[in-house]
C-alpha cells in the first residue's frame, strides 16, 4: 500500500500521467480509502483549473476576484461536508 506522502507527491508532480497501469491502480486504491488524499487531489485540480482560466482569459480585476471567491466558496463547502 502506498503512503499518503507518496500519493500526494504523485498527484502534485503529475507523474501519474506517465506512470504504468499498476502504479495508477495503487494510487486509485489509496484514494478510495483515504479521504485526506482525495481532498488534496480535489484541491490540486481546483487550483489547476483556476490557474488555467486565469492565464487563458484577459486579465481583468473582476474576473480574478470571481475566481478567488469561487475557490474560497468551494473550500468552505468542502470543509462543511460530513467528517
Amino acid at each position: 500500500m502506498l503512503t499518503c506522502r507518496e500519493v500526494s507527491r504523485s498527484i502534485a508532480t503529475k507523474e501519474l500521467k506517465g506512470a504504468g497501469l499498476w502504479r495508477r491502480l495503487r494510487v486509485l486504491l489509496h484514494l478510495l480509502k483515504c479521504r485526506h488524499c482525495r481532498r488534496y487531489a480535489a484541491q490540486i485540480r481546483a487550483i489547476d483549473r483556476a490557474a488555467r482560466q486565469l492565464f487563458r482569459e484577459p486579465k481583468d480585476r473582476a474576473r480574478i476576484l470571481r475566481l478567488r471567491d469561487a475557490i474560497f466558496r468551494r473550500r468552505a463547502s468542502d470543509d462543511d461536508g460530513p467528517q
